[in-house]
Formats: C-alpha cells, sequence, structure tokens
C-alpha cells in the first residue's frame, strides 16, 4: 500500500507516537488539499470500513476530482479498527468537512471528507 502515513491507535487511549504525528498528518493532509486547488482539481478523502487490501481496520483514500472525472493518489491513511476516531480528528483539525453519504456509494466507504 503506498501510504505517506499508517498509525494505529487502542481504544480510547491513542499513543503517544500517534499523537506526536497527528499535526504532521493534518499539515500533509492540508498541503494535498492546497496542492491540488492551486491545480483546479477538487480533493476528496473516501474513509474505507475493512476493505479486502486493508481488512483490520480504516484507510483513507484521496481521490482528486476535475472535469474529466474521479483519480484515486496514492496518498493514504491507515489504522486498525478504532482508526476511525483519529481520522476524523485528522481531517477535522485540516479544516475538511464530512459529506453526507450517496445512496449509491460503496457499501465499504464509511465516510467522505471534502
Amino acid at each position: 500500500m503506498d501510504a505517506f502515513s499508517c498509525f494505529a491507535c487502542d481504544g480510547s487511549k491513542w499513543d503517544i507516537a500517534v499523537l506526536n504525528g497527528v499535526d504532521e498528518m493534518v499539515m500533509t493532509v492540508i498541503s494535498e488539499q492546497w496542492e491540488a486547488s492551486q491545480r483546479g482539481v477538487l480533493s476528496m478523502w473516501r474513509i474505507y470500513d475493512r476493505p479486502a487490501d486493508w481488512p483490520d481496520g480504516y484507510v483513507a483514500r484521496r481521490y482528486e476530482i476535475d472535469k474529466d472525472g474521479t483519480v484515486r493518489t496514492k496518498s493514504n491513511l491507515a489504522g486498525g479498527p478504532e482508526a476511525l476516531a483519529m481520522l476524523r480528528h485528522i481531517f477535522s483539525e485540516a479544516g475538511l468537512v464530512l459529506k453526507t453519504r450517496s445512496p449509491g456509494d460503496d457499501p465499504e466507504i464509511a465516510e467522505v471528507w471534502m
């Protein structure tokens, strides 16, 4: 899996090493959003719940949308079964907004952030 950051968290207690990396992950998300906007494309993150290639937890994948369609990028954030709270925190701190699921979304998609 191509990823710029992977993490794991343990229930309600986040590992100190993870917390130290949260600011870096937030800044990376902000930077990637900004770079996409400078190229005139919309950037979004889909959070998947136990997809086939990451069956032990959650993975957030970044997509870019332009007039030609949607393309998956190599940017990923991933973690174990308790990672959803951390992903939500990262995207919220980066200024992204949670989008309501669409009825046609893949069942593995837990959330979409833009």
